[in-house]
């Protein structure tokens, strides 16, 4: 078994990531960590400590559009340029990407509000969404029969990390 850790910096801080085991484990990063972010931003709100739920949700935004920009930008290009897309599952996760974007531009206006309710009840697309894209490119990472991307690893870290000083080629309205 081979572990791996996936480091990038993030608003000048460095994000470290230990849990991808396995030599195609490594593809599959941080989603239990945006799950916990966004919920985290659920029990400040139902607390009634908006500027402070306002405060984590933009956090939990901009981390999940940078994690959207390397899936989009490296992952499936790169998944892409090795494996194909016969089946259409990368265009299919791109598809999906687009909804979760629409989503969070729609919570930003509801969480102004400060309605807890509203909030609640508009999160759980949200929550829906995450949880099917997560496991659907969970399946597709993880089915990798051999170690091309692995093989590959240190350039695709090299361009993950590049990120950060660029700017991304989705149009976010939020």
């Amino acid at each position: 078994m081979r572990y791996y850790s996936f480091e990038y910096v993030h608003n000048d801080q460095r994000v470290i990531v230990k849990d991808m085991i396995e030599s195609s484990n490594w593809l599959v990063h941080d989603h239990k960590r945006y799950d916990m972010a966004l919920s985290e931003c659920e029990e400040i709100a139902e607390e009634g400590l908006w500027a402070d739920a306002i405060q984590a949700y933009e956090r939990f935004v901009d981390e999940l559009k940078l994690h959207m920009r390397m899936e989009d930008e490296v992952l499936y290009p790169r998944f892409e340029q090795h494996y194909g897309d016969p089946r259409g599952e990368l265009a299919y996760l791109g598809a999906e990407h687009d909804n979760i974007a629409r989503l969070l531009h729609d919570l930003a206006h509801v969480i102004q509000r400060k309605d807890y309710e509203h909030f609640l009840a508009s999160l759980k697309p949200l929550h829906k969404a995450l949880k099917e894209h997560n496991v659907n490119e969970e399946m597709l990472f993880l089915s990798l029969e051999d170690d091309q991307m692995l093989m590959d690893r240190a350039e695709i870290m090299r361009q993950l990390n590049a990120l950060q000083d660029s700017a991304g080629r989705r149009i976010w309205a939020i």
